[in-house]
C-alpha cells in the first residue's frame, strides 16, 4: 500500500482526526437513509439478527458521530499507548465493509447497511481495519469496550468476538488488501457524492470537498449524506 500512503484522504485535519473518518461516515449513512425500510422489517436470518443485536439494542448515536466518539477514545493518553488508529484503518474498515456486503453469505441473509445494523457493521470492520491495518496485530483486541462506550453501551463488548467470526466467515476471512484496491477505495471515499448541508437539492459536491469547505466555515467537519454514494458499500 505504499503507493496509497499519501493520498489525501489519508491525511489529517487540524485537529489529528483523519479525513477518511467522515468521509467512510457519508458513504456509511447514505446507505442507512438508502434502506431506512428496511429497518422495519422482521429480522430474516440469523446474520441479520446478530448485527441487529435485539429490539433495544440500536444505537442512536449517528454514524459520524460514532466514529467521533472512538477515535477521540483512543486518542486519550490512557489508551493511546495501547491503541492505534490511523487514516488507514478507516479506508480497510470500507473495504472490508464492502467485501462483507458483496459475500454470497450477506446477499443470501438479506442484510443490509441500515439503522439496526450500521453501527455494528462498522464497528467489526474497523476493528478489523485497525488489528490488520496496525504494527501490532494483538493490540486492538484489548480495545473492544470502546464500542461499547462510544454507542452509549448499545453495543455491548462482549458481542464483537461473535460478530467478527460471523464477519471474518461470510468475508471467507480475505483480509489481505493490495496497493490497487487500497487506491481504489481511497478514490471512492474522496468521490462520494454529497449535497450542501442546506438542501439536498442543490449542486453536487464530493465528500471530500464537504470536509474541507466546512472545517473552513467553523472549524468543525459537518459532513451530511443527502446523496446516494457509488454502489459500492450496499451493492
Amino acid at each position: 500500500m505504499a503507493a496509497a500512503a499519501d493520498h489525501p484522504v489519508l491525511r489529517d485535519d487540524e485537529r489529528g482526526t483523519p479525513r477518511s473518518l467522515p468521509l467512510l461516515a457519508a458513504l456509511v449513512e447514505a446507505d442507512v437513509l438508502r434502506y431506512a425500510a428496511a429497518a422495519s422489517r422482521p429480522a430474516e436470518s440469523d446474520l441479520v439478527r446478530a448485527f441487529r443485536g435485539g429490539a433495544a439494542a440500536t444505537p442512536t448515536v449517528p454514524i459520524g458521530e460514532f466514529l467521533e466518539r472512538i477515535h477521540k477514545f483512543i486518542q486519550l493518553e490512557s489508551v493511546r499507548h495501547v491503541i492505534r488508529l490511523h487514516g488507514t484503518s478507516f479506508v480497510l474498515a470500507g473495504i472490508y465493509l464492502t467485501r462483507f456486503m458483496r459475500s454470497a453469505a450477506a446477499q443470501e441473509a438479506g442484510i443490509l447497511v441500515e439503522t439496526t445494523t450500521a453501527h455494528r457493521l462498522v464497528a467489526v470492520a474497523l476493528f478489523l481495519g485497525a488489528k490488520f491495518g496496525g504494527p501490532d496485530d494483538n493490540l486492538p483486541k484489548k480495545w473492544t469496550i470502546v464500542f461499547e462506550i462510544s454507542s452509549d453501551c448499545a453495543i455491548r463488548a462482549s458481542e464483537m468476538a461473535g460478530l467478527e467470526e460471523r464477519f471474518l466467515r461470510a468475508v471467507d476471512f480475505r483480509l489481505f488488501v493490495d496497493g490497487e484496491e487500497f487506491e481504489w477505495f481511497c478514490g471512492v471515499l474522496e468521490q462520494a457524492p454529497l449535497a450542501p448541508p442546506e438542501s439536498c437539492g442543490g449542486r453536487k459536491r464530493t465528500a471530500a470537498a464537504a470536509v474541507e469547505e466546512d472545517e473552513g466555515e467553523d472549524g468543525r467537519r459537518h459532513v451530511r449524506a443527502c446523496l446516494t454514494p457509488p454502489a459500492v458499500v450496499a451493492n
